[in-house]
């Protein structure tokens, strides 16, 4: 079972096979960040990252979800010292509350962390935190001050990791690395520490310039601790890995206060995903209808119209239909034409048993959301549903989803269903590598090679597809081998 621990495991692990070389090679003292690992090191290391990713987690694929937190993170690094920087953003399911940086430009946050803030700014100043990590290359600069340790340490450092991921103990991994790292504590203590100082003050920056409340941030971490009681192991994992004292939230309040209070509000998408997401991570949503029909009764709310939306969500999802049209009704009476209310409509319809009224919704609400990726996966799913492939992947093909396997899912089975074979094949070649399953995709395009008839142009993109994963995959079984032998 996943948990955090296994994930800066996995991170240790990626930074350290992700380096151009096949041995670790010591760079000289003074070597900087940039000869270390390089920008275009980091976006490779970031993707091969969040591929392995996968294997132990559960990305939330919620194509809203996901537009929403880029949308946000987005408005946030255009502000950064390095608006250039490609950016990704993605949510983990886990109630633990967290959220970390990885190279290139990869951003994870715990679900429990969006549910645990009360504003906008909060969450976008846990972004900003973020962001400032990667424009800050803290990760390239954390290995070049590791480097300094022996060749040994580094290694033990690395065997010590892998060992205690790969048993599932983490209390032994950690003292191991503290045996490991005995006469080195203190350097990477400090380092840490000014890593975590800089990316609040340049995080702080980040967030004023985009027009969101300074204060949130050390409001939020002051927030969490004092919230430690309530955890049943005493800290939440978020203050774990980005340790908070009370000098620094003071601190944090000082610096704020040089900035103008700016007359920001959240925006209704905040609260509307919040719900989405709150729906998507509770288990037992008869519960949870209850609970918000409750809420609902009593005014006990933060925004009206995420209660009506999650309550409405919540019953199509214990195939409930009563009330349903009333809170869509009150939905697009009192708030603004929005897709995610469409989509309740059809699926309302849906549960109705009435196909042919969904289909119908679902065509109108192309018709002023043509590029919807939600919106066309869902509505591609239930072509497929029906055997319409064809038109599936009509659908498809005009919102393409580059990062999301579920995408590549649907569009394998379009094309199964129309006969295109080979791009069946190809398409779920690119569903397995998204979930890091490197061997299985290939294994799909020598299939999609072997169904390929005179079509010069997709054999050839077959081939370099081929090669290119090919090669990733002997590295990835080089390391395995390098791994076994310690």
């Amino acid at each position: 079972m996943y948990n955090n621990y296994l994930l800066k495991v996995i991170s240790c692990w990626f930074l350290i096979l992700s380096l151009p070389c096949a041995a670790i090679e010591l760079p000289d003292m003074g070597t900087s960040a940039n000869t270390v690992l390089s920008q275009a090191d980091e976006q490779k290391l970031g993707t091969n990252f969040i591929r392995q990713l996968r294997k132990h987690v559960d990305v939330i694929d919620d194509v809203q979800i996901n537009n929403y937190i880029n949308t946000l993170g987005h408005r946030l690094s255009s502000y950064s010292n390095t608006p250039e920087q490609p950016f990704l953003f993605f949510v983990i399911k886990d109630s633990s509350i967290n959220a970390f940086a990885v190279p290139g430009g990869f951003i994870g946050v715990h679900s429990g962390l969006i549910l645990k803030t009360s504003s906008e700014s909060e969450l976008a100043s846990v972004l900003a935190h973020e962001i400032a990590h990667v424009t800050q290359r803290h990760i390239a600069r954390t290995i070049e001050a590791s480097q300094r340790l022996s060749f040994p340490a580094l290694a033990a450092l690395i065997v010590a990791a892998i060992l205690a991921g790969a048993a599932g103990v983490p209390q032994a991994g950690e003292a191991a690395l503290a045996v490991v790292m005995a006469g080195n504590v203190q350097m990477q203590i400090n380092f840490t520490r000014l890593h975590e100082k800089e990316a609040d003050r340049v995080g702080m920056q980040t967030l004023a310039k985009a027009g969101f409340e300074p204060r949130d941030m050390p409001r939020f971490f002051e927030n969490l601790q004092a919230s430690m009681r309530y955890y049943e192991d005493g800290i939440p994992e978020f203050l774990r890995t980005h340790p908070v004292t009370t000098d620094r939230i003071a601190e944090a309040y000082s610096r704020a206060k040089k900035y103008p209070r700016p007359s920001v509000s959240d925006t209704p998408l905040y609260h509307l995903m919040k719900a989405q997401l709150l729906l998507k991570t509770t288990d037992n949503k008869y519960k949870l209808l209850k609970t918000l029909s409750k809420m609902l009764e009593s005014g006990n709310y933060r925004d009206e119209r995420a209660i009506h939306y999650a309550i409405a969500n919540t019953s199509l999802a214990t195939m409930q239909s009563e009330g349903v049209q009333t809170q869509i009704d009150w939905l697009f009476k009192n708030d603004s034409d929005r897709v995610i209310y469409r989509l309740l409509k059809t699926r309302l319809a849906l549960l109705q048993k009435n196909d042919a009224k969904a289909m119908q919704l679902y065509e109108q609400a192309l018709q002023v959301y043509p590029s919807d990726k939600m919106l066309s996966l869902d509505y591609a799913e239930q072509l497929l549903q029906n055997n319409n492939g064809e038109k599936a992947k009509a659908v498809l093909l005009k919102s393409s989803s580059a990062y999301n396997p579920d995408y590549y899912h649907l569009l394998a089975r379009a094309y199964q269903l129309t006969g295109a074979l080979a791009r069946a094949h190809l398409a779920m070649a690119e569903n397995y590598y998204l979930i890091g399953q490197t061997r299985q995709a290939v294994e799909q395009l020598k299939l999609a090679r072997k169904n390929v008839k005179k079509d010069f142009y997709l054999a050839s993109r077959i081939d370099a597809r081929y090669k290119e994963l090919q090669i990733e995959l002997l590295e990835e079984d080089g390391s395995q081998e390098r791994d076994s032998e310690k």
